[in-house]
């Protein structure tokens, strides 16, 4: 992995934000296969290319909001980017002119504003606070204890003076509850 000095972020938080985004890495990967006629190494390629702009950013101190739709926005650039240098080197095999011409209309670079109606933290955060409200006093109450807390349903109880079961019983409410309401915002 390269690594470069930070110029505005300590090297310890870039290189946690680098592990924290590998997650998004097969998934980019499978979108960019698609486009490369089922070439796995230039996915890879491009995938890897997007991930090095990544780690160059944060060392030079560019603010990124939601890194997933930031390497999605990258990873479609170089994508176009390599598609364009295969159409010049006649590397692609067109039965007519009209799918050539669909190539060349998809290889563009990426439009800022899809990445805009993309969901942002920020967003989520929204919606996140939105579902709380909704909730009633005791489950707000287990909501902060359990999930921003971080502690354990025994303690849980101990702390409310209730039976471990009853906490443990209210927590699985709590969850299918928290989870319908998330489901409604998906399907919105």
């Amino acid at each position: 992995m390269i690594k470069f000095k930070p110029k505005n972020s300590s090297e310890k938080s870039i290189d946690k934000i680098m592990e924290d985004c590998e997650q998004y890495r097969n998934d980019l990967i499978r979108y960019c296969y698609q486009f490369f006629e089922y070439e796995y190494e230039y996915a890879e390629d491009c995938v890897q290319e997007a991930y090095v702009a990544l780690l160059e950013s944060l060392n030079n101190g560019v603010e990124i909001k939601n890194y997933k739709s930031w390497l999605y926005a990258v990873v479609l650039n170089y994508k176009n980017k390599v598609i364009k240098d295969k159409i010049k080197r006649n590397e692609f095999d067109f039965s007519d002119n009209e799918e050539k011409d669909e190539v060349i209309v998809n290889s563009k670079p990426c439009n800022p504003d899809y990445i805009d109606q993309m969901t942002t933290d920020k967003m989520i955060e929204e919606q996140a606070l939105h579902i709380i409200s909704q909730l009633n006093p005791d489950e707000k109450e287990l909501y902060i204890l359990y999930y921003w807390k971080h502690k354990k349903l025994k303690d849980i109880a101990i702390e409310l003076n209730v039976k471990y079961d009853t906490i443990r019983k209210r927590h699985e409410k709590l969850k299918k509850k928290l989870n319908k309401k998330i489901k409604e915002f998906e399907d919105f």
